[in-house]
């Protein structure tokens, strides 16, 4: 279990007065420092596995290790302490400040006030939140993706390795979430962190998955990555589900650096340019306003390393497609 952060071993939970288990018998290796998405429809069992990993709901019967231990052996609040939990309702204290929020684990860990002072600055620049505008406003003050943001800080504040996430952008309107989506993977990029994060929102699960699990009557249907499960649906719950038929959905699974070849001929100075990072359906709008039917690739120091053409997509998706009938 060296390389695992979180481990479900047979785990079930069957509710009292229930017809059938909640979770049933799930097996699941999540790897250190990964991103993985919980993915199915309401009643699936996707949150009420995720809350079994800090013991708000405690398994039926099976065993859940967090980086090694077995957590049925570990204080409840010993475990918690060292997980982030963000939800939906985000639950900041309405009658403490921002700061006094994000502070609340770091006191409760015997930090010293240096020592959190410097957290708090160090969150809120992370999270888009100038300290000097917002370590002294109250939740209330701050619009729903502030909050949200604040509640991503907290969570973070006492710098676990592990994030569980529940459909903690649910409630966001359309514009704010996606810009909350970009920021959180950004963030991973940054910090490596291992995330559990449920969600309804299959374009949300493809986005921000490096790996998703998709569940059904409790119990995993498919565990891979989002270009494997768009192209290579285990069954016909998961084709149905993710629409696996559609073109730009697999585009948009593909990024730069996978499909991109040496450049070759000059690198023209108006050609659109992407990082490594970009996914081909983004790819493919760039070629099909502008004037060339290529981009040039490049890495993080924008040096040019490679180059998609319109003919590249077509390739690879005709591939993608014999795969998916494979």
């Amino acid at each position: 279990m060296a390389n695992h952060s979180i481990v479900f071993d047979k785990v079930t939970k069957r509710f009292p007065k229930a017809d059938k288990p909640s979770v049933n018998e799930v097996s699941l290796q999540i790897e250190e420092g990964s991103f993985v998405t919980i993915l199915g429809a309401s009643g699936c069992g996707k949150t009420t596995l995720l809350k079994m990993v800090n013991r708000i709901y405690e398994p039926t019967s099976g065993r859940i290790f967090v980086e090694g231990e077995d957590v049925a052996t570990v204080p409840v609040t010993q475990l918690r302490r060292k997980i982030g939990y963000v939800i939906q309702q985000v639950g900041l204290f309405p009658h403490m400040t921002i700061e006094e929020n994000i502070a609340t684990v770091p006191r409760i860990l015997g930090w010293d006030n240096k020592q959190i002072d410097e957290r708090i600055d160090e969150l809120l620049e992370l999270v888009h939140l100038p300290p000097k505008d917002f370590r002294k406003r109250y939740p209330r003050q701050l619009s729903g993706g502030q909050q949200q943001r604040v509640g991503l800080a907290r969570a973070m504040a006492g710098n676990p390795a592990i994030m569980l996430m529940d459909e903690p952008f649910g409630a966001i309107d359309a514009i704010t979430r996606a810009s909350l989506q970009d920021e959180l993977i950004q963030i991973q990029r940054r910090l490596h962190k291992t995330i559990l994060f449920v969600t309804h929102d299959i374009e949300e699960a493809l986005k921000l998955g490096d790996k998703i699990v998709i569940m059904n009557n409790g119990e995993i249907q498919q565990y891979d990555t989002p270009f494997h499960i768009i192209t290579q649906p285990a069954n016909a719950f998961v084709s149905r589900l993710v629409h696996s038929e559609d073109v730009l959905k697999r585009l948009s699974v593909m990024k730069a650096e996978s499909v991109m070849t040496e450049i070759e001929g000059t690198v023209h100075p108006n050609e659109i340019r992407v990082s490594k990072e970009e996914n081909c359906k983004t790819i493919l709008m760039h070629i099909l306003k502008s004037e060339h039917d290529s981009v040039i690739v490049e890495d993080g120091n924008q040096t040019p390393v490679g180059r998609v053409t319109l003919a590249h997509l077509k390739i690879h998706e005709a591939l993608s497609q014999s795969l998916s009938a494979s």
